[in-house]
């Protein structure tokens, strides 16, 4: 509901104030004047709107697709991580174990932590150390078996994945958009709403009609930009959903784990 309310109220504010700025361009303002521009007015219009248009569409595509990826990246971590717990399995113990334990710890990290402070665009130091230290383990273990030597490359790569997709995970949180880009973004949008005013119409109350709606479109667009910009933030970004339930995954298979090794050996 607070993504609708944003919405809502970027387009109400919006309009308010160009329909405003065009009543009070119309007091002082003579209408004659105006009308004398109208050919003139025309060209420029269509120079400015389209010039905007295009400038405000590729922003809004990008964060869009930026907001895709992010989604991306934190479902190719999750697989990577799952893929790492699962290859551990045929290494002997207590190395499997160890592993195992390492990759639950860090999908908990991630979940009770990491995930709040990306709001703000930082990161989890400890969550960082947690996949380092996994990484370290995988780094300085040295296979014996004929099984362990066939899996460990396997195991060398998915963790590489793995922590690669995590490092992109951390750079799109830092992002966004800069505010030398919402700067020209306000600006052009205040240009392109004010050149609708050099053109009178004999009707007023259609005139603000139509400055509403370039104001609305404008306004929608931003509020679109608003919401994607930064994935991780706000009521539409990513949710931590696939870390919480490889979480559960992990632990489970851990206790099912322990129970089978309890009957072996009674």
């Amino acid at each position: 509901m607070n993504a609708y309310f944003t919405v809502l109220f970027t387009v109400i504010v919006s309009d308010l104030i160009a329909v405003a700025a065009l009543l009070l361009t119309r007091r002082f303002v003579n209408l004659d004047k105006l009308r004398s521009s109208h050919d003139v007015g025309g060209f420029l219009i269509a120079i400015v709107g389209t010039l905007y248009a295009v400038l405000l569409g590729l922003i809004v595509v990008d964060a869009m697709q930026q907001y895709q990826h992010a989604r991306e990246i934190t479902e190719r971590e999750t697989n990577y991580l799952t893929d790492v717990f699962v290859m551990a399995k045929g290494l002997t113990e207590p190395r499997s174990s160890q592993l195992q334990r390492m990759c639950t710890s860090y999908a908990d990290q991630v979940v009770d932590t990491e995930w709040n402070q990306m709001r703000a665009g930082t990161f989890c130091p400890i969550a960082r150390q947690k996949a380092i230290d996994l990484m370290s383990s995988l780094m300085n273990f040295d296979p014996q078996t004929e099984r362990e030597k066939a899996i460990y490359p396997l195991l060398v790569n998915e963790a590489s994945q793995f922590w690669q997709n995590r490092q992109e995970r951390i750079s799109i949180t830092k992002k966004g958009i800069p505010p030398v880009e919402w700067l020209v973004l306000i600006v052009g949008a205040i240009i392109t709403i004010f050149f609708t005013y050099f053109f009178a119409l004999e009707h007023t109350r259609l005139q603000a009609i139509m400055t509403g709606m370039v104001a609305t479109l404008i306004s929608l667009n931003l509020a679109l930009l608003l919401l994607f910009a930064y994935p991780f933030s706000g009521d539409l970004s990513v949710q931590s959903e696939a870390f919480r339930s490889l979480g559960e995954i992990f632990r489970n298979f851990q206790a099912e784990n322990a129970g089978a090794i309890e009957k072996t050996h009674s």
